[in-house]
């Protein structure tokens, strides 16, 4: 079948990234070239931006350290996971508690809501927030 849609979430897709400075945004990103429904054009897809990368920086062209290919497998699903996860996210942040849209919405396997009923008052995150944000910087 070829080439498919990298934001249709409901297909397996293997999307096919380069890492490279984007001038209109003004910042180096990773920039998709395709997305694949098969390994194997995948692989042919990847191995060719890379050796571009190779060929460029043996003329002699410019070419940034950091510019790479690379690729990620994205499961169906997984877009409307991740907006799931950034709309509990952003609940927290404001103090809203999304306990009750919880029924509605799966989470991502990175994320977990963890409570008990003794914290059900009405600051409870801000307390969580606050305990998150006082974390020494360098220690989980």
């Amino acid at each position: 079948m070829g080439t498919v849609d990298v934001g249709d979430d409901g297909v397996r897709r293997f999307v096919v990234r380069h890492y490279r400075y984007d001038p209109t945004r003004r910042e180096r990103r990773h920039v998709v070239v395709a997305a694949f429904d098969n390994r194997r054009e995948f692989n042919a897809c990847l191995a060719s931006v890379d050796a571009e990368i190779r060929n460029r920086r043996a003329a002699g062209e410019q070419v940034d350290a950091m510019e790479h290919a690379s690729g990620v497998v994205r499961e169906p699903g997984d877009d409307r996971l991740a907006a799931n996860g950034h709309v509990l996210r952003g609940a927290m942040k404001h103090g809203v508690d999304p306990r009750p849209r919880l029924d509605e919405m799966e989470l991502p396997r990175n994320m977990a809501l963890l409570s008990s009923d003794d914290d059900s008052g009405p600051g409870w995150l801000s307390r969580v927030g606050r305990l998150i944000r006082r974390r020494p910087a360098g220690r989980l």
